[in-house]
């Protein structure tokens, strides 16, 4: 270590809350419900090499480290005090921002006439242009259709803000003055990292604080190598989708396949994605410029290491002993241009796969998937005396957590989405004409198990207005279910349906847009997450208190645990009975009956076969090549599997 330790201590502490209150200003001084009220954005300071050193723990998005800063900081040099940058263009700053809505700023931070480090912020902006509301949709197949793309710029050049191009950002959007806001306050939060930095150094001085940055990166490096040596070495892989589209029962988007192989091997571990999808013409693209500890790779791996030493540096130091093999080309490494949008698919199914390949590396601490998405839904109305058009950001819509070695699993939050928060029902009765009819947790959803997973959401929306539109992105889990582990069972899978219950009542899918009449009622039920651990080893007295919550009824209660409960109260010797005729131990992994069948139509070996053919063409060629392959096998397979033979066959004759 380069300085005192007691100093590094005092610094580490100083720095978490100097991105705490860059966080916190953020909150307190935006504008869009998006950022004040559900904390879609993030805070972090950076070195001048890229790697974040101090990022918040208890506000804002905490998906900060690991993210690739060192593009965008070199786009801009050489910088002078009072510079800003600006950019929402994954592209140009290579991988730093992963979808259009993300708007980040970083401006240098000096220290004794040099820059001893960056601040860096997002916000998530509840519309930047694009042919929907919210800028967000599955069905974008040309970042054209996504919105306005802001290559790197100077907002600020030596403290003067260059209003032209702020108003030509503000101008292309649907809700300029939130923009304006959120911008505004993001520009006030770097202002407060800059102040706070002077503090630091005149109390400290600049050459004890870059030691403490350096030696904090490398005590977080060092701590999560002790972790990873607590895993078995070998090789894990683990296998997960993201779904595809069906239409009248027949497949017109295949789903996206996510392969992991994750490496442990002498403190160090390595993440390949051999084997995954290449890029797909919809907006689920997950641009990370190729870097192998991108923020949206390593997460689940992040997670894990924080919780088994809650005291860890919480910085990109992390990530150092990450190596990736990130195929180009493919859903994880797209090339330029790629629609993004909905990334988060593909980034929640990759920290499903994380966690089973943890769970093959260390099964007496695995953890069950989550509910694997956050729907969030935006909606767009004309307000009816000025007839100007208004966006409204409504519940950020996830589900239960997996269960977890020592607990049961989370209602209504998950590992996936964890860090947003919910809007309260009147901010949103307020926004836009709709009645929150329904807003609770959804019975039976949770997967059964010694821990059971969460309970998943119910939300019921009434239109109170003609025309009221709903952009609804992340809707996922709505076939294959989210596993259980250890012999638990899988969570239920979520559903959207339009007008529940009445004549012209419609499954909707995972909804894109819909349009509401007045009276029109929307339903969606999100999925529970995946059980932990044989149902059988769940006390009865257990099962009787979920019952009393109102997650089980007592039907699943007998069905899932044997225990029968008359009047809420354990009867014994039924439940004895009902033991007894339990079904025995499920597999390690219980993926549910859904992917079991689509294992057996597309096995392993055969979607693999296709991937690497397509994987040799042409990179633009690729998406068009593989759903063009791949229905074409499909179709001629009918309801048998699809061979190898048959894949070969379709690969020639498409060239």
């Amino acid at each position: 270590m380069r300085g005192s330790p007691v100093t590094r201590e005092i610094l580490s502490h100083r720095l978490t809350a100097v991105v705490e209150e860059m966080a916190e200003t953020i909150r307190r001084t935006s504008f869009s419900v998006f950022v004040k009220q559900t904390a879609d954005f993030g805070t972090c300071l950076v070195t001048p090499g890229g790697e974040v050193f101090a990022a918040p723990r208890a506000i804002s998005g905490n998906l900060m480290i690991g993210i690739p800063a060192r593009t965008a900081i070199e786009s801009l040099g050489p910088y002078r005090p009072g510079d800003v940058g600006i950019s929402n263009d994954p592209d140009a700053t290579g991988g730093l921002v992963t979808h259009l809505p993300d708007i980040w700023l970083w401006a240098p931070l000096y220290a004794g006439g040099r820059i001893i480090a960056f601040a860096f912020s997002f916000v998530h902006s509840s519309d930047i242009g694009g042919d929907v509301p919210g800028s967000i949709s599955w069905a974008h197949t040309d970042r054209c259709q996504e919105g306005l793309l802001i290559p790197p710029a100077r907002l600020r050049e030596a403290g003067r803000t260059n209003e032209a191009l702020l108003r030509t950002i503000l101008s292309n959007t649907r809700v300029p003055e939130q923009n304006r806001g959120d911008i505004e306050a993001q520009l006030t939060g770097l202002a407060a990292a800059q102040r706070r930095i002077d503090e630091i150094v005149t109390h400290y001085g600049a050459e004890a604080l870059g030691d403490a940055i350096e030696d904090l990166l490398d005590e977080a490096a060092e701590r999560a190598a002790r972790l990873v040596d607590r895993l078995r070495d070998g090789s894990y892989r683990f296998v997960d989708y993201v779904e595809g589209l069906e239409e009248d029962d027949v497949t017109t988007v295949p789903p996206t396949r996510l392969s992991l192989e994750l490496t442990v091997s002498g403190g160090s571990t390595k993440l390949s994605f051999a084997g995954t999808s290449p890029q797909v013409a919809e907006a689920i693209n997950l641009p990370t410029g190729g870097e192998p500890g991108h923020y949206m790779l390593v997460f689940a791996l992040v997670n894990y290491f924080c919780s088994l030493d809650p005291g860890i540096p919480y910085n990109s130091g992390l990530v150092r002993g990450i190596t990736a093999e990130l195929p180009p080309g493919s859903i994880v490494n797209p090339g330029p241009g790629a629609t993004c949008g909905v990334r988060a698919a593909v980034f929640f199914r990759i920290m499903d796969c994380v966690l089973g390949c943890l769970a093959q590396a260390a099964p007496e601490s695995a953890f069950a998937t989550s509910s694997g998405a956050v729907a969030i839904a935006t909606v767009a109305h004309a307000d009816p005396v000025t007839g100007q058009r208004h966006v409204s950001v409504g519940q950020p819509l996830t589900g239960g957590s997996g269960g977890r070695p020592a607990r049961d699993g989370l209602n209504g939050t998950s590992f996936t989405g964890g860090w947003l928060r919910n809007v309260p029902n009147e901010l949103l009765e307020r926004d836009a004409p709709v009645l929150v009819e329904e807003y609770r947790y959804r019975p039976d959803s949770g997967g059964t198990g010694r821990r059971p997973g969460g309970a998943g959401i119910v939300l019921r929306l009434r239109a109170l207005a003609d025309e009221v539109t709903l952009a609804v992105r992340g809707m996922e889990r709505l076939l294959f279910q989210p596993w259980g582990v250890n012999g638990g069972r899988p969570g239920t899978p979520g559903r959207a349906v339009l007008n529940p219950g009445a004549p012209g009542e419609r499954e909707l899918g995972r909804i894109n847009v819909v349009t509401l009449a007045a009276g029109d009622v929307l339903l969606i039920e999100t999925a529970g997450g995946g059980g932990l651990g044989d149902p059988a080893d769940r006390a009865p007295d257990e099962v009787a208190a979920d019952a009393a919550r109102g997650l089980i009824g007592a039907q699943q209660a007998l069905r899932a645990y044997g225990v029968v409960l008359r009047d809420g109260a354990v009867d014994a010797a039924a439940t004895e009975r009902g033991r007894a005729a339990l079904p025995g131990r499920a597999a390690p992994f219980d993926l549910g009956a859904a992917r079991r069948a689509y294992d057996e139509r597309w096995p392993q070996a055969v979607q693999e076969q296709l991937i690497a053919a397509v994987g040799r063409l042409p990179r633009a060629r690729r998406p068009g090549a593989y759903r063009a392959a791949y229905l074409a096998a499909q179709a001629r397979a009918g309801a048998g599997p699809v061979t190898a033979e048959l894949v070969r066959d379709v690969i020639e004759e498409q060239g």
